[in-house]
């Protein structure tokens, strides 16, 4: 479930007996001190393995030296037609399994490759390097051969990836089988507990501590974990593959012989002592291996199996796979990729005005650079896209003439492909019934407080305590204006913003706002100065019929009511403008209304965000509340969304850099046309209009 590369120059490992790569990257030196013993260790290494085989041989001697070579091969001659067509579909099956590792890994390392052939490049790399050995340059070299457009250097460490994932499945599903299954091995259901433990540590990490994901430096290398999606298919596929290649041993077995469930564990484990081997194939220690964890079982029949299976396993489709690499035409397959990776269609000024014109002003998120814009096939609506870890989420509602039925369609392949889960965040009620008719899960995730300018009326009984908050400030001679950008104080915003935020132990993210000098210029801002002295300010996304109150910064010094002023203010202006909506953005829900675990969490984000002030505070205004919504594809998928997308919101990553370069994308959706992400940089429209 790790991917491994190299900080320098990536090599790499193939997944079947390839502990001579596996040494060999191991003991790669950083530097001039450690050269000496480079040489050392993968000698200490094969020292150690050798050792372990002669220990193995020793406590099996008596069983080797009954041993009748003649008697073996007459076995092997009496495996039947039926055999070797069941183990002939089951060789089929595991390596389907091995030839989507490489199309899981290609995409979470994001190659571009096409997935069909970085399929049968990693069955063909396999069959090969797992016969012959030499895995960290075998399996390199038929991936680089089949692959044109990928590079050596890619490819190795793709091969590395590819192995580091194998191995990390194969100890999970070894683990499980130690503790559920029969083994003749004391200690083993501990072994099984303590190799489940580690494996939670590390889903727990990856959720929990997303920075690994962009990798830990350890040594000349640096280990990254994928996406608990990536990590689902990955043990999958290990499963598939070590219960697929079992069977094709299994069933070359004559009657009589071990049953599946006490044969499995014992060939993970010879599997594993093949790994550790370093000989091709793991010849030698498997047999040992099998033999000793099989100690009721007739050793000529079960050796006989192993040979038939050899053949059926290794020797078969090493041919194969060198009739692949023999028969691959570079040529032809470069002018298929590069027709396959053919760049996004170009926006025209009309697209862009789609989201500009978009009925939710927070669509003034895109400024921020950290989101993209999905779009349907025919470019005539789309989502606001963000990316956590583990999601890819489409952020409020659609936006244009939306078929929400093809966008969830879209948006769920481009998650799959880049190894997330997919999921809607902050959508309004409408949204969420087309979610529901497309099987999605749906749950109310905030409350967002709006007002109708137009009808605004500070006289209610309802607004008595703003009206309070607002002789405060009028009497501590608070003062408030809207600036435009080129008035703005940056210096002193930014000063006032710093120290808000070090107050609160930083700024939130994701589907927020945060300050920076360019974010604040296109929206509409509102200042508060006490005898000429910056002391708050408020910004709001201005859209085509509403605004959004973004960001709220006072000093810590300011008085009573600073920024129920500078509301006020922003609600006569948008009166004046005509404006038909003017939202103070949104809260989590009230936890009273919720049961159950919903509820305990909502109790704790009140509790610590200080959310419940903040009601109090929209509250004073007597806005609607309109309950805006979360969806994902199931139960689970929604929950681990939700976790995500708060961790990323409470911890956000850095933002990009002022005025980020374009990046454009182009994914497929499953009818075949394309989907394009919008460089922030192209949405010039959104800009005039101030976010």
């Amino acid at each position: 479930m790790t991917i491994l590369t190299k900080a320098e120059s990536a090599e790499g490992l193939t997944p079947r007996g390839r502990s001579s790569a596996a040494r060999a990257a191991v003991s790669t030196s950083d530097g001039g001190g450690s050269a000496g013993l480079s040489w050392r260790r993968p000698l200490l290494h094969q020292f150690l393995a050798l050792a372990g085989l002669a220990v193995l041989v020793l406590v099996l001697r008596d069983r080797l030296m009954a041993l009748d070579t003649g008697a073996v091969l007459a076995a092997f001659h009496q495996v039947g037609p039926g055999q070797w067509a069941a183990a002939l579909a089951a060789t089929g099956v595991s390596f389907w399994a091995l030839g989507h590792y490489d199309g899981v890994l290609h995409h979470a390392l994001a190659t571009g490759q096409s997935q069909r052939k970085a399929r049968h490049a990693g069955a063909a790399a396999i069959a090969i390097s797992q016969t012959l050995g030499f895995g960290l340059v075998s399996g390199a070299l038929v991936r680089w051969r089949m692959m044109p457009g990928l590079g050596l250097v890619e490819a190795s460490r793709i091969t590395a990836a590819v192995a580091a994932s194998f191995l990390a499945g194969w100890a999970v599903v070894t683990s499980v089988a130690l503790l559920i299954l029969p083994v003749a091995l004391p200690g083993a259901r501990i072994a099984g507990a303590l190799g489940m433990i580690a494996a939670a540590t590390l889903v727990a990490l990856t959720l929990w501590h997303p920075g690994l994901r962009s990798g830990v430096r350890l040594g000349r290398w640096r280990v990254r974990l994928p996406s608990l999606p990536v990590i689902g298919r990955i043990l999958t596929l290990a499963l598939v593959d070590t219960a697929a290649a079992a069977v094709a041993l299994w069933v070359l077995l004559p009657a009589g012989g071990p049953g599946l469930a006490t044969l499995y564990p014992a060939f993970l484990l010879a599997l594993g002592a093949g790994f550790v081997s370093g000989t091709p194939g793991g010849v030698g220690p498997f047999e040992v291996t099998l033999l000793m964890m099989l100690p009721g079982s007739a050793e000529t029949p079960l050796l006989a199996a192993v040979l038939a299976w050899r053949a059926v396993y290794f020797a078969l489709p090493a041919i194969l796979g060198g009739l692949a690499v023999a028969l691959a035409r570079p040529g032809a397959e470069k002018a298929s990729i590069a027709q396959e990776r053919s760049p996004a269609q170009i926006l025209t000024p009309r697209l862009a005005a789609l989201v500009a014109l978009a009925p939710r002003a927070e669509l003034g998120l895109l400024r921020q650079g950290e989101h993209g814009v999905f779009l349907d096939p025919l470019a005539k609506s789309g989502w606001m896209l963000g990316r956590t870890p583990q999601a890819l989420v489409g952020l409020l509602d659609p936006f244009g003439a939306a078929d929400v039925a093809g966008l969830l369609a879209g948006l769920r392949a481009t998650a799959r492909a880049e190894g997330r889960i997919c999921c809607l965040y902050k959508i309004g009620a409408r949204t969420a019934a087309r979610a529901r008719q497309a099987r999605w899960a749906v749950a109310p995730v905030a409350l967002e407080a709006w007002l109708d300018p137009r009808e605004f009326d500070l006289a209610t009984p309802e607004r008595a305590g703003l009206r309070r908050k607002l002789r405060k400030a009028a009497r501590a001679q608070v003062t408030v204006r809207h600036a435009s950008p080129p008035a703005l104080p940056q210096a002193a915003m930014a000063a006032i913003s710093t120290a808000w935020a070090q107050a609160r132990g930083g700024e939130r993210g994701f589907s927020m706002g945060r300050f920076s000098a360019s974010y604040v210029a296109g929206q509409r801002v509102y200042l508060a100065h006490q005898k000429d002295r910056l002391i708050g300010f408020a910004s709001f996304h201005q859209g085509g019929s509403e605004w959004v109150l973004d960001l709220m910064r006072t000093d810590p010094e300011a008085p009573d009511g600073t920024m129920q002023a500078l509301i006020q203010l922003a609600i006569a202006q948008a009166r004046a403008c005509g404006m038909a909506r003017l939202s103070l953005a949104a809260l989590p829900p009230r936890s009273e209304q919720a049961s159950g675990a919903a509820a305990a969490l909502w109790r704790r984000v009140e509790a610590r965000a200080g959310t419940a002030g903040l009601r109090q505070f929209k509250a004073g205004f007597a806005p609607n509340w309109q309950p805006l919504y979360i969806a994902a594809p199931n139960r689970a998928t929604l929950a681990l969304a939700a976790a995500d997308i708060a961790r990323a919101i409470r911890h956000p990553a850095p933002l990009p850099i002022e005025n980020p370069p374009a990046r454009m994308v182009a994914v497929k959706d499953p009818r075949g046309s394309h989907a394009t992400e919008i460089p922030e940089s192209r949405i010039g429209p959104l800009a005039d209009r101030g976010g």
